[in-house]
């Protein structure tokens, strides 16, 4: 097994492909959605392009087999556990501009609070970029807010925890000020306090399937009758950071 960064070879899909070529890798499993257009390009037209698959991201638009969650349905999941709740006004921090989960996310957002007939206020939308640091500074801009929407879904666990800390330090407590969703359920995400309520992708059923895939095109690279796309199962996870609304203080 060899790992490497892609963040080696943007520019030049020539390095990716001569992992394959020179026989260092018998197949190759893709984690980042981001590539340079010229590297997909290089990729696609690769001697060994069907040994080539993406895992949790994709490249849109490309022809490559792809394991992903369900995205869109964990998001309007999430987005309907808050409005069963009584939440009415809803935000949402998302991952890193251009990233094609954090996108998918984004779009599936805004789509559920269209089809719930919700209010979306432009800065209801806080960029963020997935990590604990943006969902401190996504805090923040809620705080600033005149107009606080009473429930907030991020778009990654560790965003969530980050808000939901710097809520913390300036006197807001989850969730009785907003309750406060993530999206992905790692480790840590049950022993936060409080506890955060999730959408849960499995990880490690992406692993194997995409390991499973690779396998059967390694095995059959003419790849005719494989499986082009797997689609992994999300699921609801309620715990102490959501909860009705009731009246914000100022």
């Amino acid at each position: 097994m060899l790992i490497a960064s892609t963040k080696q070879v943007h520019g030049s899909g020539e390095r990716l492909i001569d992992y394959l070529n020179d026989g260092r890798a018998d197949g190759m499993i893709i984690l980042d959605g981001g590539l340079d257009a010229d590297v997909v390009e290089s990729l696609e037209m690769a001697p060994k392009t069907k040994l080539i698959l993406f895992a949790c991201e994709w490249v849109e638009g490309a022809n490559f087999p792809t394991v992903r969650s369900e995205n869109s349905k964990g998001t309007r999941v999430a987005v309907d556990h808050l409005h069963s709740l009584g939440h009415r006004k809803i935000a949402h921090v998302t991952g890193p501009e251009g990233n094609v989960v954090a996108d998918t996310r984004r779009d599936a957002f805004i789509a559920e609070i269209a089809a719930l007939k919700l209010e979306l206020k432009a800065e209801w939308i806080i960029t963020g970029d997935f990590s604990l640091a943006a969902g401190c500074a996504a805090a923040k801009a809620w705080i600033a807010l005149d107009d606080r929407p009473t429930a907030v879904f991020c778009a990654s666990d560790q965003l969530a925890l980050g808000f939901i800390a710097e809520l913390s330090r300036h006197g807001f407590k989850v969730p009785y000020d907003a309750s406060v969703m993530g999206f992905d359920d790692i480790g840590i995400a049950e022993q936060f306090i409080p506890p955060l309520t999730t959408i849960r992708q499995d990880r490690l059923l992406l692993g194997e399937i995409a390991a499973s895939m690779l396998m059967e095109r390694i095995e059959a690279p003419d790849g005719g009758s494989l499986e082009h796309v797997a689609i992994v199962p999300v699921s609801l996870i309620i715990r102490e950071s959501t909860a009705p609304p009731v009246v914000q203080r100022g």
